[in-house]
């Protein structure tokens, strides 16, 4: 550290001093720290000696805070990056979701070896860029849990049947015991279904053509323990102590040996930590197969399960409600118009926000489906003036967009839209909820 050791006078209020620069770094434009002293002695050796110290520590400091500054800014355009990047791998997906939808009813639901490739493809897709987001929603704290009491048999089943296009195209086995005694746990049926469902694509990723899957569930004292093996690649013992870091790379790397990301194992144990339990690996070594391991706790008071309300009656095909679709991807709005007006709706689409508001003073839709991004005025502006046009029949507005955070679903929620539909949309789920009378709707 450059230190100004001749001391200069200088005239301050208090009277002339003798002052000394120290350097807070190693580069001019690093900035200095000027000491004055009215003693005609100053500075002395040991005065030196605290001020380089005094300097030392300022310096310290002040690059710890820039560091900090400089990481915060990085994660936050990060963050910046992820959502855009979600959003803009979902518009396409969006629309070959529909019309996949459309091709395979159009077939009667018949099964073609070439679309059951699309969609499968598809799927793994969409896993990946939710994946990817979900990485950015944990790092910064945000994963919001919707917790409820939960069997964990209910949990497992979903997870089976998610992983289950996978298993069937290797011609894999995969069986479940579930030991149970009336056990809940309090969780997200999302999250936990999201983790086993990852688990058991993992283990069939790394299973061969062929191979055993086996999920094993018992509760014990105050937890309930699932274990998930399979007889397939085994994890090397250098591997497993980094198996569930994020981004682990490395030919070794159990994530991206299959064609991943390198994140599903490190969301499988943040998510299993933010229930309040644990997860761990086991494996005799390679080829010798594996074993992943969830422990939950139990949830206190778990004598009975919650009533559940009766579903919502459903419109039958042909019921002729009116539908306003906004969507500026017109390969989008075009598909997703098609799939309804296929399964009954009265529909009209619109790709901005001018032509929208002048159908709707045509058409007075039941609903409104919106795009929040378009590019003459957003969906926020076009669900305001919609209800002021809209205000003797009022109108119920579901959002439609690639961001499905938790601040973008809390905005939508704040701005009047009773469903956050993050594209691809799920097209049976949009039929449902257009389909739900609980709602004022009209036709």
């Amino acid at each position: 550290m450059a230190i100004g050791m001749r001391p200069v006078v200088h005239k301050t209020p208090k009277g002339p001093h003798r002052m000394v620069r120290l350097s807070l770094g190693y580069s001019a434009g690093q900035g200095s720290v000027w000491f004055g002293a009215a003693d005609a002695e100053f500075p002395s050796v040991t005065d030196l000696a605290f001020l380089r110290a005094a300097t030392s520590l300022a310096a310290t400091g002040l690059q710890a805070a820039r560091a900090m500054h400089e990481r915060e800014e990085a994660s936050r355009a990060k963050d910046e990056f992820l959502a855009m990047l979600g959003h803009e791998l979902r518009n396409p997906l969006a629309p070959i979701t529909t019309a996949l939808g459309l091709i395979r009813k159009h077939r009667g639901g018949a099964s073609d070896p070439y679309h059951d490739i699309i969609e499968r493809q598809v799927t793994h897709l969409s896993r990946l860029v939710e994946d990817l987001l979900d990485v950015s929603r944990i790092t910064r704290g945000s994963i919001e849990l919707a917790v409820e009491p939960l069997r964990i048999g209910s949990v497992l089943a979903r997870a089976m049947e998610a992983a289950s296009p996978l298993v069937e195209q290797r011609k894999q086995s995969l069986s479940m015991n579930v030991a149970d005694d009336g056990a809940l746990i309090s969780g997200d049926l999302t999250r936990l279904t999201q983790v086993f469902g990852n688990l058991l694509n993992n283990a069939a990723k790394y299973t061969d053509v062929g191979g055993r899957i086996h999920v094993e569930a018992a509760a014990s004292g105050t937890h309930i323990s699932v274990g998930v093996s399979d007889n397939g690649a085994g994890i090397s013992a250098e591997l497993l102590p980094r198996l569930f870091k994020i981004f682990e790379q490395g030919r070794t790397t159990i994530d991206r040996a299959g064609g991943g990301l390198g994140i599903g194992l490190a969301l499988v144990k943040n998510l299993v930590e933010l229930h309040g339990g644990k997860v761990s690996a086991t494996s005799g070594g390679s080829g010798k197969g594996s074993t992943f391991t969830v422990t939950l706790p139990i949830a206190p008071q778990t004598s009975a399960m919650p009533t559940l309300p009766p579903p919502a009656p459903l419109l039958p095909e042909g019921h002729g409600v009116r539908v306003l679709l906004v969507d500026d991807n017109e390969d989008g709005l075009l598909s997703m118009e098609a799939f309804l007006l296929e399964v009954g709706f009265d529909v009209a689409a619109a790709s901005n926000a001018a032509a929208a508001l002048k159908v709707a003073a045509e058409f007075s839709p039941a609903f409104a489906v919106l795009d929040i991004g378009l590019p003459d005025m957003d969906g926020y502006q076009l669900a305001e003036a919609l209800r002021r046009q809209q205000s003797e029949n009022p109108v119920r507005l579901f959002a439609l967009t690639g961001y499905g955070q938790a601040d973008d679903r809390r905005r939508s929620s704040d701005a009047g839209f009773e469903r956050h539909f993050v594209k691809p949309v799920p097209l049976m789920e949009l039929v449902d909820a257009l389909s739900d009378f609980s709602g004022p709707s009209r036709s």
